[in-house]
């Protein structure tokens, strides 16, 4: 019982851990106040989740500082690219919607795509150096690869991101100090297992 209350009990270490969480989440929304650093923002703080999942010694804002600043170029770039294609698609939806159903039925197919692997571009590039064709191509890749991981990814974020401050406005507050960075967190023990899988495929077929 008494290790329980201990300073490094369960108790205690869940508190920090929500603490930490806190921290991310208002880093996180800072970060993205100007739109176009949201890119680097989300990879920022998936570079910290990944640290927090590995049982690491973290800083929360020297970790985020650090991954929002090393990663801002890249993270940007694409993404912009991402909104672009997405404003296309939705110009593209509405001016095809009076036009049947058989153009759209493509359209929705390249949009699946790009939802799917937009799930895994910023946690990429977190994880691994790489171009940012690479990091597109292997979003895709993963994204269709590993469907089960993909279609649970996506579950994790519509519930956090989407239904709760939609469904359950009474949690707004605690949304607002705990959503995405714990939606990362959770998310961030799927991606560790996963890419960690690719990883050491991808070494054994080098090996061989």
């Amino acid at each position: 019982m008494q290790k329980i209350f201990h300073i490094e009990g369960k108790i205690f270490t869940t508190l920090a851990r929500i603490f930490d969480l806190l921290i991310l989440n208002v880093l996180f929304i800072m970060s993205c106040l100007p739109i176009i650093t949201i890119g680097a923002a989300l990879t920022a703080m998936y570079t910290t989740t990944f640290k927090m999942v590995r049982n690491e010694e973290t800083s929360i804002a020297i970790d985020f500082w650090n991954g929002f600043k090393s990663n801002f170029k890249q993270s940007t770039k694409i993404w912009l690219t991402l909104l672009a294609t997405a404003a296309t698609f939705l110009f593209a939806a509405q001016f095809l919607m009076g036009k049947g159903s058989a153009i759209l039925f493509p359209l929705l197919f390249v949009v699946t795509i790009s939802l799917l692997s937009f799930l895994y571009v910023f946690p990429l590039l977190a994880k691994f150096e790489n171009g940012s064709f690479q990091i597109i191509k292997n979003a895709i890749f993963i994204s269709f690869h590993s469907m089960a991981y993909s279609i649970l990814l996506f579950a994790i974020t519509l519930l956090f991101v989407g239904l709760v401050p939609i469904f359950l406005p009474q949690l707004i507050v605690l949304w607002l100090f705990l959503g995405f960075s714990l939606s990362a967190y959770v998310k961030s023990f799927l991606f560790e297992r996963l890419f960690n899988n690719y990883a050491s495929i991808k070494e054994e077929k080098e090996i061989a």
